[in-house]
């Protein structure tokens, strides 16, 4: 994504912030959001998953896992993909 596609974004989003709660909890909903699609991500290559191919082997996904990311204003409860093996470790 380029800058300029960012800055509108950005802006359209903020417009539903009035408050410093309103940016805290919006921070903390796209750190997590951010921090999972991340993760899945990762586990989709350390898998070789693509995108509708049909499932191949032992090692696939299996069901979400829970993790709780600590940061500078708190916990924050993730939830990600996990493998059948529990082979993958993220970095």
């Amino acid at each position: 994504m380029d800058e300029k596609k960012l800055n509108v974004l950005a802006a359209e989003l903020a417009k539903g912030l009035k408050t410093e709660a309103d940016l805290n909890q919006f921070s903390r909903m796209l750190t997590k959001l951010t921090v999972e699609t991340a993760l899945n991500a990762e586990l989709t290559g350390h898998l070789g998953i693509k995108q509708n191919a049909p499932k191949s082997g032992s090692n696939t996904c299996n069901d979400d896992s829970s993790k709780t990311l600590l940061c500078g204003d708190g916990e924050i409860e993730l939830s990600t993909l996990r493998d059948r093996e529990n082979t993958f470790a993220p970095s």
